[in-house]
């Protein structure tokens, strides 16, 4: 009985882990998404972070493409320095800054510098 008791909260930060793994993989794929979609359709792309725990891929600022909830275990912190990444017709980046999240491991941040495709991801 002792072994269970120790191995359910072992196996609960697992699945947690494994589930910010799948988020921030499916985030990061939007992300190459959003770039993509702006270069094939000629319109403006963006990644829209919202303060109630999602974000929002949309076109042109307001025609809705999909939307995304964070893991309970994710929090977009307010010291992120952007709230949204966007893309324009060309597929160049519109603003650069530095997202930062927090996670059941720790920090993990996105960077996003000026030019086509520079997204970098850490943590």
């Amino acid at each position: 009985m002792a072994t269970i008791g120790i191995g359910l909260p072992a196996y609960n930060q697992i699945a947690v882990q494994k589930e910010e793994e799948r988020f921030f993989q499916l985030l990061k794929n939007d992300i190459y998404f959003a770039q993509t979609e702006a270069y094939r359709s000629g319109l403006s792309v963006s990644v829209m972070f919202r303060e109630v725990g999602r974000y929002d891929l949309v076109q042109n600022q307001f025609s809705p493409i999909s939307s995304r909830e964070f893991p309970d275990s994710v929090i977009l912190q307010k010291t992120s320095n952007l709230s949204s990444i966007g893309y324009w017709s060309n597929g160049s980046v519109i603003a650069s800054g530095t997202l930062r999240f927090l996670t059941s491991t720790g920090e993990r941040t996105i960077v996003v510098h000026l030019g086509k495709g520079r997204v970098v991801f850490s943590g």
